[in-house]
C-alpha cells in the first residue's frame, strides 16, 4: 500500500511537502493551475518516467523548481514514495520500501531504494509484474483515457500485459534472446576454431603415427646397432691383441731366416718365374669360371621368379574363368526373364487395347442416354414449376381461409380469452418477479465462489512465479557459468598453445629440454626442468616474481653438475645461445653454457638481513612463493636476496642503509639491483613465462570450481522442474475451476438481465389486452363474408390441381425408369474403368521390369567383355613367362658347358704345376724349405701388419659413427652391458629351451651370426629412409593438440547446450506468458462486460484478440454498444462514453489483478453528473481491493473520498498542501480556507 509522498523542489512544490495516504480514496483538489496534477507527475517521475513531454515539460530539468517572484530557483528536485510492504508485494525483507529520485541542475540524476543509490533498471524490476509501474494501469490521466482507447491494438496490449503480470516474463525473454544472440555468435566463431583444431589434430595425429613408427624403428636400430658395435669392438680388440703377438713372433723368426733366404733366392728365381706364369693362367681360368657360375646363378633366379609369376597368373586365369561362367549364367537368366516378361507384356497390351475400346463404346452410349434424360428432366421441371404456382396460389387461399376462420373464432371467444389471458399475464408477472430474486441470489453466491477460486489461483500463481523465478535464475546462472567456463577455456587454450610453443623461453633452453625428453644417457637424464616450473607462484605475485627472477626463471634445474661437466669436457655441446644450469644438490652451483664456452657461477647469496616490518617493506620474494616436491629450498636460494617494497624511494633508502648486497623490486615491476642498476617498464604478457604458468594453474582451478557449480546448478534445476510440474498440475485444476465459476457468474448475470426484461415485457402485455377487446366485434361480420368467398374459390382450384398432378406423376414414373437404366450403365462403365486402370498399372510395371532386365543384361555383358579382356591378357602374360623360363634354362645349359671346359683346362694346368713343383722340390728340397718358410713368414707378417691397420681403422670408423649418431664412444658401449650377439642368443634360447648357453655359442658362433645382424641393421636403416621426412615433434605436440581439440569441442558442446537451454527458457517463458495472459484476458473480458453493463445500465461490450494464433504479439480491439445504440468501434463513442468505457476497462483489470494503488488524474472531467455518480459508486465498490489517489475538482467525486487534500498557491508559482473539508471546496475546485496542513 502507498503510505506517503514527499516532494522537495519538484516543479511548483518549492518547500518540502508530504502527502499521507490511507486505505480507501484520497482526493487531491484545487483550482486549475494550483499544481495539484504535479502530485501525479511526481509519482510518475519517481517510478522512472524518462519522457519530459509526459511530465508536461520540454526538458527533464523543467521538473526542478524554477523560482518565482519571491523565491530563488532550487538546485535540485527530490521526491520520495513510501510503500507498506507488510504483504510482501515487493521482493524485499523490509516491511517498508522507500523509492526516491533526485535530479541536479548539472544533469546528474540518481535513484534511491531505501536510501541506497540504485539503477533505474532496479526500480523498474522492483515494480515489474505488480501493475504499479509507469507503463501499467495504476496511473490514469485525463489524456491517458484516450490513449488506452484510441491507441492502436498493438500498443493497447501493453496495459493488458502489465495486468497479466507477464511484463517481467517479456523482460526475461528479451534478456534470454540477447544471451541467445551472443551464444549464437560465439557458436559461429567456435565452430570455425573447432574445425581448424580438428584439422590440425588429424594432421598431427598422422604425423605422430609416422613419428611413432620412426621412433620405434630408431630405438630398435639404436639397440641393435649399439649392441653390434659393442660386439664388433670386442671382436676387433681380441683380433688386435692376437695379431700383435703373431706380429712379434714373425719378426723374430724372419730375422733368423733372412740370411738363408738371401743364399737360395738367386737359385730359385728361374723356377719362380715359370711358376708365376702358370699361377697367372690358373687365376685367369678361375676368374672366367666364376663369371660363368654367376651368370648361371642369375639365370636360375630368373627361372624361379618366372615360375612364381606363372603360378600367380594361372590362379588369376582360373578366377577369371570362374567369374566368366557366373556372368554367363546371370546373362542367360536375365535373357529368359526378359523374354518371359516381353511375352506377358504383349499379351497385356492386347488386353488393354480391347478393354479401352469397350469402355469407349459404353461411354458413348451413356452420353446419348444421359442427354435424353436431361431433356426429360427439363420438361418435367417446367410442369413442376407450373404445378407449384397453382399449389402456391391454393396455399394462399387456404391460409386466408384458415386465418379468416381463426379470426372469426377468436372474435367470438375474445372476451373470455382476453380475461383469461389478463389473469395469466398477472400470474406470469408474479412468477417472473420471484424468479428474478432467485437469480440475484444465485449471482451473489457465484460471485462469492469465484472470488475464493480467484484468490486461490492468485496464491498458486504467485508461488509458481516464485518457482519460475528460481528456475530462471538457475537457468541464467547455468548459462553464465557455461559462458564463463567457455571464456576461461578459451583463455586456457591460448596459454596452452603459448606454453606448447615455449613462447618466451630461449632457443638454447628449448633445445636442452628437448634433449632431456628424448635421451636416457647422462647428463640429459638428470635434467628436472626449468626453475619457474619448480616454483608455485600466486598469480597476483607472478609479475613481481618474474621481475625478481629475471633470466634465472629460465635456469635449467639439474640433479648434479658432475655428469654435465664431464660431458662438456669431452667436447662442446651444439647449443644455440646461452643456457644456465642450476644444481639442486650442490648449494650455489650454477653453470652457464654459451657458444664461447662453459662458465661456472655462484647462485645468489642468501641474505641474512631481515627487513620484515620495516616501513615500505612488503615481504622477501621467496616468502610469497611455494615450492613443488623435490625443490625444497630452491626459492630461498634464488630469491633470498630480493625484497618486495612499495616504491623505488623505499628501495633507495634501504639500499643506502644496508651493508649486505641485495636487490629490491616494487609492485609496479621496477627493479633496483645490488650494484645500483634500475630497470623500468613491463614485460609483454606472452613472454612472461612465470605469469603464464601461474595463470594456467589458476585457470585450471577456476574451471574445476565452475564445473562443480554447473553440476550443482543442474541438480537444482531438476528439483525445481519436478516441483514446478506438480505446481502446474494444481494451477491447471484451480484455473479450470476458476474458469467454470467465471462462466457461471456470467451466465447468472445474463439470466438476471433476461429476467428483468421478461418482467418489463409482461407489464406491457397486460396493458395491451384491454385495447384488443375493443376491435373484436367490428371485425366479426367482415370475416364471415370473406370466409364464404374464399371457400368457393378454393373448390374450383382443387379440381385444376388434381388434373395437373396426374399428368406430372405419369411423366415422373417414365423418368425414373430411364434414370435407373442410366445409373446401371454408369456403374458398369465405372467398373470397367477401374479394371482398365489396374490393367494399365500392371502394364506399366511390366514395362519398367523389362527395362530393368535389359539394363541388367547390358551390365553383365559389359562385365563379361571386361573379364574376357583380362583373361586374354593373363594368358598372354603366362605365355611370355613360360617363354622366358625356356630361354633362361637354355642359356644356363650353355654356361654349364663353358664352366666344365674351364674346369678341365684348370685341371690340366694344375697337373703341370704339380709336376713342376715336384721336380723343383726334389732338386732343392732344403733350399725350397727355407724359401717357403721365409716367404710364408714374410707374408704372414705383412698380412698381420695390414690386418692391424685395418682393425685400428675399423675401430676408429666405428667409434666415429657411434659418436656421430648417439653421442657415445665405443669404449663407453664396451663398458656398458649391451650386446647384439647376446640378445640374439637369448632369443634362440627362448625358442630352444633345452640347449645350454655353451651349446648355443658353439652352434652359432659370432662370425656366422655377424652377417645376419649387419643385414638386420641395414634393413632398419632402409625402413627409416623409406619413411621420408618425419616430424619428430609431432609426438610431443599430439597430446597438447588433442587436449586442445577436446577442450574446444567440449566448449562448443557447452555453447550448444547453452543455446538449447536458452531456447528452452524462451519457449517456457512464451508458453507460461501465453497461459497467464489468456487466463487474465478471459477474466478481464468477463469483468469488462459486467462493469460496462453496470456503468451504462445495459448495452454490450467486448474485448477481442486480433489474432488468436499469435497471443503474445497480436493487438487487442475493444467494441462497445451503449444502450439504445448499434455495436460500434470505441473511436466513435462520445467523450463521456469513452471515459466510462475506459473506467470499465480499468476496473475490470483491477478486479482481475488489483494494483496496490491507483492514481486517477481528472478522469471525471468529461463526465456528466449522472456518470460521475456511477463513477464514484464504482470507486466505493473497489476501495477494499485497491487504494485510490484521485485528482479532481468535481464535488460528486469527492463524496467517495475518505481523505481530502487541497493544493493552492498562496504565493505565485509555489504550491502548498492544505487540509480542507468537503464544504470548503467550490464546484470549480476553489478552496475557501486559509488553514495550512
Amino acid at each position: 500500500m502507498l503510505k506517503s509522498l514527499e516532494v522537495f523542489g519538484f516543479k511548483s512544490f518549492a518547500d518540502r511537502t508530504r502527502f499521507e495516504f490511507d486505505s480507501g480514496v484520497t482526493c487531491v483538489v484545487g483550482p486549475n493551475g494550483s499544481g495539484k496534477s504535479n502530485v501525479v507527475d511526481a509519482i510518475k517521475w519517481i517510478l522512472g518516467d524518462q519522457s519530459a513531454k509526459s511530465l508536461r515539460g520540454k526538458d527533464m530539468l523543467d521538473v526542478i523548481f524554477n523560482g518565482s517572484a519571491g523565491r530563488k530557483p532550487s538546485g535540485f528536485a527530490e521526491a520520495t514514495l513510501t510503500f507498506d510492504n507488510s504483504t510482501g508485494l515487493f521482493p524485499s525483507e523490509s516491511t517498508e520500501v522507500q523509492i526516491g529520485r533526485r535530479l541536479y541542475r548539472s544533469g546528474d540524476s540518481e535513484y534511491l531504494l531505501n536510501q541506497a543509490v540504485v539503477r533505474l533498471k532496479d526500480v523498474k524490476d522492483l515494480f515489474m509484474g505488480t501493475g504499479a509501474g509507469t507503463a501499467a494501469y495504476s496511473i490514469i490521466e485525463q489524456g491517458r483515457v484516450d490513449q488506452i482507447l484510441q491507441a492502436n491494438p498493438t500498443t493497447r496490449r501493453v496495459v493488458f500485459e502489465e495486468a497479466a503480470g507477464i511484463s517481467k516474463f517479456k523482460s526475461r525473454r528479451v534478456e534470454a534472446e540477447r544471451r541467445l544472440e551472443r551464444v549464437e555468435q560465439n557458436l559461429v566463431r567456435f565452430r570455425d576454431i573447432v574445425t581448424h583444431a580438428e584439422a590440425q589434430w588429424h594432421s598431427v595425429q598422422s604425423q605422430a603415427g609416422k613419428a611413432t613408427k620412426y621412433r620405434e624403428i630408431t630405438e630398435e636400430l639404436r639397440e641393435l646397432w649399439t649392441g653390434l658395435a659393442a660386439d664388433e669392438f670386442a671382436r676387433f680388440n681380441q683380433r688386435l691383441k692376437q695379431r700383435e703377438l703373431e706380429f712379434a713372433e714373425a719378426n723374430t723368426t724372419l730375422h733368423s731366416l733372412d740370411e738363408s733366404m738371401q743364399r737360395v733366392e738367386r737359385e730359385q728365381e728361374a723356377a719362380d718365374n715359370e711358376l708365376q706364369a702358370l699361377e697367372s693362367e690358373l687365376r685367369e681360368l678361375q676368374r672366367a669360371g666364376a663369371v660363368e657360375r654367376e651368370r648361371m646363378a642369375s639365370l636360375e633366379s630368373t627361372v624361379r621368379h618366372q615360375t612364381v609369376r606363372c603360378n600367380e597368373i594361372t590362379v588369376e586365369v582360373s578366377r577369371l574363368r570362374t567369374r566368366r561362367s557366373r556372368l554367363l549364367v546371370e546373362i542367360h537368366s536375365a535373357v529368359n526373364q526378359r523374354d518371359q516378361s516381353r511375352e506377358l507384356l504383349t499379351q497385356l497390351e492386347h488386353e488393354f487395347a480391347k478393354a479401352r475400346e469397350a469402355v469407349s463404346a459404353k461411354e458413348a452410349e451413356f452420353s446419348l442416354l444421359n442427354k435424353q434424360v436431361g431433356e426429360r428432366r427439363s420438361d418435367i421441371a417446367k410442369r413442376r414449376n407450373e404445378f407449384k404456382e397453382k399449389q402456391q396460389h391454393r396455399g394462399t387461399l387456404q391460409e386466408k381461409l384458415i386465418t379468416g376462420k381463426s379470426q372469426l373464432d377468436g372474435t367470438i371467444q375474445s372476451e373470455g380469452e382476453a380475461q383469461l389471458k389478463l389473469e395469466q399475464v398477472e400470474r406470469n408477472l408474479q412468477q417472473a418477479s420471484a424468479e428474478r430474486q432467485t437469480r440475484r441470489q444465485a449471482l451473489h453466491e457465484a460471485e462469492s465462489s469465484c472470488r475464493e477460486a480467484k484468490e486461490q489461483h492468485e496464491r498458486l500463481a504467485a508461488d509458481r512465479n516464485s518457482l519460475l523465478g528460481q528456475q530462471s535464475q538457475a537457468d541464467t546462472l547455468l548459462v553464465e557459468l557455461r559462458e564463463r567456463r567457455s571464456a576461461l577455456q578459451a583463455r586456457l587454450s591460448i596459454l596452452d598453445e603459448l606454453e606448447s610453443r615455449q613462447e618466451g623461453i630461449a632457443i638454447g633452453v628449448r633445445d636442452i629440454l628437448k634433449r632431456a625428453k628424448s635421451s636416457r644417457y647422462p647428463p640429459w637424464n638428470g635434467v628436472i626442468g626449468l626453475v619457474r616450473d619448480l616454483l608455485d607462484v600466486p598469480l597476483e605475485w607472478a609479475p613481481v616474481v618474474e621481475v625478481a627472477l629475471g633470466s634465472r626463471a629460465q635456469l635449467v634445474a639439474i640433479k648434479s653438475l658432475g655428469p654435465l661437466l664431464d660431458y662438456l669436457q669431452r667436447g662442446p655441446a651444439a647449443v644455440e645461445g646461452r643456457v644456465g644450469f642450476l644444481s639442486l644438490q650442490e648449494e650455489g652451483a650454477i653453470v652457464e653454457h654459451t657458444d664461447a664456452g662453459v662458465q661456472r657461477k655462484s647462485a645468489p647469496r642468501m641474505s641474512r638481513l631481515d627487513l620484515t616490518g620495516r616501513p615500505g617493506v612488503i615481504a622477501r620474494a621467496d616468502e610469497v612463493v611455494a615450492e613443488f616436491e623435490g625443490a625444497a629450498g630452491l626459492a630461498r636460494r634464488i630469491l633470498g636476496d630480493t625484497w618486495i617494497v612499495d616504491g623505488l624511494d623505499v628501495a633507495r633508502a634501504l639500499m643506502s642503509e644496508l651493508t649486505e648486497p641485495c636487490q629490491f623490486v616494487t609492485q609496479e615491476g621496477e627493479l633496483l639491483t645490488a650494484d645500483g642498476k634500475v630497470f623500468l617498464g613491463t614485460m609483454p604478457h606472452e613472454s612472461s613465462i612465470v605469469s603464464r604458468k601461474s595463470e594456467l594453474r589458476q585457470l585450471r582451478n577456476e574451471i574445476h570450481q565452475i564445473e562443480r557449480g554447473i553440476e550443482s546448478c543442474q541438480d537444482r534445476k531438476e528439483i525445481l522442474l519436478e516441483t514446478l510440474t506438480t505446481h502446474d498440475d494444481r494451477i491447471d485444476e484451480v484455473a479450470e475451476e476458476l474458469r467454470t465459476k467465471s462462466l457461471l457468474v456470467t451466465e447468472c448475470a445474463t439470466q438476471l438481465t433476461g429476467q428483468d426484461r421478461e418482467v418489463e415485457r409482461l407489464d406491457r402485455s397486460y396493458a395491451e389486452q384491454f385495447r384488443t377487446v375493443e376491435s373484436i366485434f367490428a371485425r366479426r361480420e367482415e370475416l364471415e363474408a370473406s370466409v364464404l368467398e374464399l371457400e368457393g374459390n378454393l373448390e374450383t382450384l382443387d379440381a385444376e390441381i388434381a388434373s395437373w398432378s396426374q399428368q406430372v406423376e405419369s411423366e415422373e414414373a417414365e423418368l425414373q425408369e430411364t434414370e435407373s437404366i442410366l445409373a446401371d450403365a454408369q456403374s458398369i462403365i465405372r467398373t470397367e474403368q477401374v479394371s482398365l486402370i489396374k490393367l494399365e498399372e500392371r502394364l506399366r510395371g511390366l514395362t519398367e521390369s523389362q527395362t530393368q532386365l535389359e539394363e541388367v543384361q547390358r551390365t553383365r555383358q559389359a562385365q563379361l567383355s571386361e573379364v574376357d579382356d583380362q583373361l586374354k591378357e593373363s594368358q598372354a602374360a603366362l605365355s611370355r613367362a613360360e617363354l622366358q623360363i625356356l630361354r633362361a634354362r637354355a642359356d644356363s645349359a650353355i654356361h654349364l658347358v663353358e664352366v666344365e671346359r674351364v674346369d678341365g683346362e684348370m685341371r690340366g694346368r694344375a697337373g703341370v704345376r704339380q709336376t713342376l713343383l715336384a721336380s723343383r722340390t726334389v732338386a732343392s728340397r732344403r733350399k725350397n724349405e727355407l724359401q717357403t718358410q721365409s716367404r710364408r713368414l714374410a707374408e704372414a707378417r705383412h698380412e698381420i701388419e695390414i690386418d692391424l691397420r685395418d682393425i685400428k681403422q675399423q675401430i676408429q670408423v666405428l667409434d666415429s659413427r657411434i659418436q656421430e649418431e648417439y653421442q657415445v664412444t665405443v669404449q663407453e658401449l664396451a663398458t656398458s652391458d649391451v650386446s647384439a650377439y647376446r640378445v640374439y642368443l637369448e632369443q634362440l634360447r627362448e625358442d630352444n629351451e633345452g640347449l645350454t648357453w655353451e651349446e648355443l655359442e658353439s652352434s652359432n658362433p659370432y662370425e656366422e651370426v655377424r652377417g645376419e645382424l649387419e643385414a638386420a641393421v641395414e634393413k632398419l636403416r632402409r625402413r627409416l629412409k623409406a619413411l621420408g621426412h618425419v616430424n619428430t615433434d609431432a609426438l610431443d605436440t599430439l597430446t597438447e593438440v588433442e587436449e586442445r581439440y577436446t577442450r574446444l569441442a567440449t566448449q562448443l558442446q557447452d555453447l550448444e547446450e547453452a543455446k538449447y537451454a536458452l531456447e528452452t527458457i524462451i519457449g517456457r517463458i512464451n508458453a507460461e506468458s501465453e497461459r497467464i495472459f489468456l487466463d487474465t484476458f478471459e477474466v478481464i473480458r468477463v469483468n469488462f462486460i459486467e462493469l460496462f453493463r453496470k456503468l451504462f445500465g445495459g448495452g454490450d461490450a467486448d474485448i477481442i484478440l486480433e489474432d488468436a494464433e499469435d497471443v503474445l504479439d497480436c493487438g487487442i480491439d475493444i467494441v462497445a454498444r451503449p444502450p439504445g445504440k448499434e455495436l460500434r468501434s470505441i473511436s466513435l463513442l462520445s467523450g463521456g462514453e469513452k471515459t466510462m468505457t475506459a473506467v470499465a476497462l480499468l476496473f475490470a483489470m483491477f478486479k482481475s489483478k488489483p494494483s496496490p494503488y491507483c492514481v486517477l488524474d481528472e478522469v471525471d472531467a468529461a463526465l456528466d453528473d449522472a456518470n460521475v455518480d456511477r463513477y464514484a459508486a464504482v470507486l466505493k465498490e473497489f476501495v477494499n481491493m485497491t487504494q485510490f489517489v484521485v485528482i479532481t475538482h468535481r464535488k460528486r467525486t469527492m463524496t467517495a473520498a475518505n481523505v481530502l487534500y487541497g493544493v493552492t498557491m498562496e504565493q505565485a508559482g509555489v504550491s502548498k498542501r492544505m487540509s480542507v473539508r468537503f464544504e470548503e471546496v467550490g464546484e470549480n475546485g476553489e478552496i475557501h480556507t486559509t488553514r495550512a496542513a
